[in-house]
C-alpha cells in the first residue's frame, strides 16, 4: 500500500477544492500512453499532471509581471488549470497549446464552466497542436511549461519564440516548472536567466536582441 506524503495529500485537497468551487475536472494524472499520441513521438511526451497555483502566481510576482499588458500561453495545457488561473489574474489574452484531443475537449469544457461562474470574460483559446507548430504572438509572451515535453520539441518551441521576437513580439517571459531542459535557455546567450524558486525556472530574450 502507497503512503501520500503530506505535501503530496495537500495537493491533492487543493486540486479538489479548485474544481469544486468552478465545477471542472482538472485534478488527477493521466498517463502518456492513454493520451493518444503517435508511437514516433511518444518519447518526446510526458504524461499530465496538473499545475498548482504557486507555479504561476509566485513567479508572475517575483518579476513584477504586470498581467494585463502580457500574452499568456501554456504549452502543454492539459485541463486547462493554468489558464483559468491566468484569466482570474488579468491577463490580456489566454492561450493553451495542447496535442491531446482528449485533454483539449476537457480543457474547453472546463473554460465554460469556469467563465460561467466567475463571470470573468477573457480572451481565451484552447488550440489543439504540435507545439512544434504553434506560431506565438503578442507583444508582451509569458509562456509557461510544466516540463510538457522532452528537449528536441522544446529546442523547436524555442526557436518558435524567437521567429516571434525577430518579427513583432517585444519580449518573451519564460515560466519554467520541473525544468527539465532548462539548459536549453540557459546555454543560449540570448536567452537572460531570471530569478528562480524551487523546482522553477525563469527567462527573459527582448527584441532588439534578434533584430540586431
Amino acid at each position: 500500500m502507497t503512503t501520500l506524503s503530506s505535501a503530496n495529500r495537500a495537493r491533492r485537497v487543493q486540486d479538489r477544492a479548485f474544481d469544486q468551487q468552478w465545477g471542472t475536472d482538472t485534478s488527477g494524472g493521466v498517463g502518456v500512453h492513454d493520451l493518444g499520441f503517435d508511437p514516433a513521438i511518444i518519447d518526446q511526451c510526458r504524461r499530465y499532471d496538473p499545475s498548482d497555483a504557486a507555479m504561476l502566481r509566485e513567479p508572475v510576482e517575483l518579476l513584477g509581471i504586470v498581467p494585463a499588458r502580457c500574452d499568456f500561453i501554456d504549452y502543454g495545457a492539459g485541463k486547462g488549470r493554468m489558464l483559468m488561473l491566468a484569466m482570474q489574474m488579468g491577463f490580456k489574452s489566454v492561450t493553451g497549446v495542447e496535442l491531446a484531443g482528449s485533454l483539449c475537449e476537457i480543457a474547453r469544457d472546463n473554460l465554460q464552466r469556469f467563465t460561467a461562474r466567475s463571470g470573468i470574460q477573457s480572451d481565451a483559446a484552447i488550440v489543439q497542436a504540435d507545439a512544434t507548430s504553434y506560431t506565438p504572438a503578442g507583444a508582451h509572451i509569458v509562456a509557461y511549461f510544466y516540463n510538457p515535453f522532452g528537449a528536441q520539441i522544446m529546442r523547436e518551441v524555442q526557436l518558435q519564440l524567437e521567429r516571434a521576437l525577430a518579427m513583432e513580439t517585444d519580449c518573451v517571459t519564460i515560466i519554467y516548472a520541473n525544468p527539465e531542459h532548462h539548459r536549453i535557455y540557459a546555454d543560449n546567450p540570448r536567452w537572460m536567466p531570471g530569478p528562480s524558486l524551487t523546482g522553477i525556472a525563469t527567462f527573459t530574450a527582448e527584441a532588439a536582441v534578434f533584430r540586431a
